[in-house]
């Protein structure tokens, strides 16, 4: 039988981050160092483990008031825009001030909105707070850091490619993220596929770990098993 893409989604929820990356690379689609976050996001809450959904976008202004004429999306708009989008989402956001993070769109009322319409997870380079209530919700976050106060945070854009973390994101990207950072997986990939490359892999580590634990460990033998284990895709 043919694994839906809901099954697929469920299932690669329960893979760490890495280990995708990992899969994805056997496909050989893009170059290796593009496609996910770099060091600068923290994940707030490693324990609630990997999350997956579909990319909701959008930018975000905090540190200064509204400037006249200056053109801002009522958050009614925005709650709408985020409740059409594909669920289950994640919501990546860019904070456009310099430096990012004075305002926060990530306490525990926002997240409980945001959650309520879909949305899983977030990620951004800007700031949260609230994060023990936020935690307790089960809501993903990685962030640029915490901060005390909202300011006057309020959403400029949504619905465009945002670049968080160093990786563009598009809206409806397929992300994966849990506490190493965010990565988008290709559309070119199919995900039942992509699940099967990523079980081989966790079983080809296994056998490269196991070996290294054995008696007679021995380097040629070493580097023709590593060398199987990073070729084959299964």
């Amino acid at each position: 039988m043919t694994e839906s893409r809901s099954e697929a989604l469920a299932r690669l929820g329960a893979y760490r981050t890495p280990m995708v990356y990992d899969a994805i690379e056997r496909f050989g689609i893009r170059p290796k160092n593009e496609g996910y976050t770099d060091g600068s996001l923290k994940c707030l809450f490693p324990a609630l483990g990997a999350f997956v959904g579909y990319a909701w976008t959008g930018k975000i202004v905090g540190e200064l008031p509204e400037a006249e004429g200056e053109r801002i999306l009522p958050w009614r708009e925005v709650w709408r825009h985020l409740g059409a989008a594909p669920r289950p989402s994640i919501a990546v956001v860019q904070d456009l001030d310099q430096p990012a993070g004075r305002g926060c769109a990530w306490g525990d009322v926002g997240v409980a909105i945001f959650q309520a319409l879909g949305c899983v997870a977030a990620v951004t380079n800007g700031s949260a707070r609230d994060v023990r209530e936020v935690e307790a919700l089960g809501f993903g976050l990685l962030a640029g850091g915490l901060v005390v106060g909202h300011a006057h945070v309020r959403f400029v854009e949504v619905g465009t490619p945002v670049k968080v973390g160093g990786l563009v994101v598009r809206p409806g990207d397929l992300v994966h993220a849990d506490e190493h950072g965010a990565l988008v997986i290709p559309p070119e990939v199919d995900l039942g596929e992509l699940v099967r490359v990523i079980d081989h892999v966790i079983a080809a580590e296994a056998r490269v770990k196991e070996y290294c634990r054995a008696p007679g460990f021995d380097i040629d033998a070493l580097d023709e098993l590593h060398t199987w284990s990073m070729e084959t895709a299964g």
